[in-house]
């Protein structure tokens, strides 16, 4: 079916339908024109305009309340608090960092403190003059314990001012004696009582021996019994023995230099 157009110029124009869309030249005034229908031209492609930034939402203005709330600090979060001073903590945090509070074992400890900035410089002086205390009783105590003789010198000194005491008193009355011939040795009698006296601290010493394995099991006190064991005992003990072996030594070596030089000076 042919198109219809018509000029500017008045003139009117059958088109054919193969001509759609295409541009034609009027008879009349010879002007161009674009004949309807057919493919429309393809848009010409113009570049995205760019779309202004998203502008930020006005904060919420707070009421009164919430102001009140925020300056007590009453709209914090709070994860956790110490048990014993109810100050602010980590909800995995074990120490409270302001009184030393743990947790887990419930105890208060004072390490992490700083002297002069957490403690105050008086309850400083406070804990020296404590410390000090302390420490002068301990010493008054360890002063008195160790103080004069042990009981076993003490005893040893009490025999031999005894024994010396009765022997000058026989000597006396042995030298009176003119009428009667006396075979007295005063020195002789005197070594073999000291050596006596030495013989008991040394078996008092053995027997500390034996006290100390019985304490630990009644086995190892009757094994005691046996001087290779008792020997064996202190070496296995020596931090606590010790000083029991060193009295056998030595007592028991004064006592036979002692008993020797009595059979010397023909006491038997």
């Amino acid at each position: 079916m042919p198109i219809r157009v018509k000029c500017t110029c008045g003139k009117a124009l059958s088109i054919p339908d193969a001509a759609a869309g295409k541009v034609v030249k009027c008879p009349g005034c010879q002007k161009s024109l674009r004949i309807p229908g057919g493919a429309a031209a393809a848009p010409t492609k113009t570049a995205p305009a760019k779309s202004a930034p998203p502008k930020p939402a006005p904060e919420p203005v707070p009421s009164g309340i919430e102001d009140l709330l925020a300056e007590e600090g009453m709209n914090q979060i709070v994860e956790a608090v110490c048990p014993a001073c109810r100050t602010e903590m980590k909800a995995d945090a074990v120490l409270c960092v302001k009184c030393g509070y743990h947790k887990e074992s419930g105890m208060q400890f004072d390490s992490h403190k700083t002297a002069g900035v957490d403690i105050d410089h008086g309850t400083l002086a406070l804990q020296k003059a404590a410390d000090d205390m302390v420490q002068a009783k301990q010493m008054q105590e360890k002063m008195l314990k160790g103080a004069g003789l042990p009981w076993w010198a003490l005893a040893l000194v009490l025999f031999v001012l005894g024994s010396g005491l009765t022997i000058a008193v026989l000597a006396v009355n042995a030298s009176r004696r003119v009428d009667q011939d006396v075979d007295f040795n005063p020195m002789g009698l005197f070594l073999l009582l000291s050596g006596i006296a030495v013989g008991l601290i040394a078996l008092g010493g053995y027997w500390m021996i034996l006290v100390h394995a019985v304490k630990a099991t009644g086995k190892k006190g009757l094994l005691a019994l046996i001087p290779p064991y008792a020997l064996y005992y202190v070496f296995v003990n020596f931090r606590e023995t010790w000083k029991y072996l060193a009295a056998i030594v030595v007592m028991g070596t004064a006592c036979g230099v002692l008993v020797a030089q009595a059979t010397a000076r023909g006491v038997f």
